[in-house]
């Protein structure tokens, strides 16, 4: 089941293309999303920023309070701090505002294929492990390097390796979604 608090019309296509299994359920509201998701709890949750108040951060963490194994998308962060507190607050994914069509189609699944916590221990080496936990405390690539026992480049490659094998663009993402996933604390 997907609650939707987004124009549905087009998501329902989407997700049609998509292969979605699951019914469409639209909200007008974050409010009336929350409603819905006391009644049935929902695999994803796609919602528009505009269209929850006060903030989208909170209404991420409502719906991850109702039901902690809900996806939840977000749609139209156009401020960056926006972004960044929908993603602390738990969204798999941060959809940015004008994208129609194919590119939202394109930019849902990638949202929808973002790591879960089970698939990130699998994936990751255990020096790969050590690098994230090492980075989630602060610690510069040579500190890495002086802990482990390794050079500054050799820190660099397995950093390489992990942004790679979790999806993420740089260093704080790395952290944040490990953070998110429970991999550190």
């Amino acid at each position: 089941m997907v609650v939707c608090a987004r124009d549905a019309p087009e998501v329902r296509g989407v997700l049609a293309r998509a292969h979605w299994p699951g019914t469409v359920y639209t909200a007008a509201s974050g409010g009336e999303a929350l409603a819905g998701l006391g009644e049935c709890p929902a695999d994803l949750v796609l919602v528009d920023c505009a269209t929850v108040r006060p903030s989208c951060a909170l209404f991420v963490r409502q719906v991850l309070d109702r039901s902690p194994r809900t996806t939840v998308v977000v749609v139209g962060a156009d401020s960056p701090y926006v972004a960044a507190g929908a993603l602390a607050a738990g969204a798999r994914a941060v959809i940015c505002t004008g994208l129609h069509g194919a590119e939202l189609a394109a930019a849902l699944a990638h949202g929808l294929r973002a790591p879960h916590a089970t698939s990130l221990t699998r994936v990751l080496t255990g020096r790969e492990m050590q690098v994230l936990r090492f980075m989630s405390h602060g610690l510069t690539n040579a500190e890495i390097g002086r802990e482990l026992y390794i050079t500054e480049d050799t820190v660099k490659t397995h950093a390489r390796r992990l942004y790679g094998k979790l999806g993420v663009r740089d260093r704080a993402h790395a952290v944040a979604t490990a953070f998110r996933a429970g991999l550190v604390s």
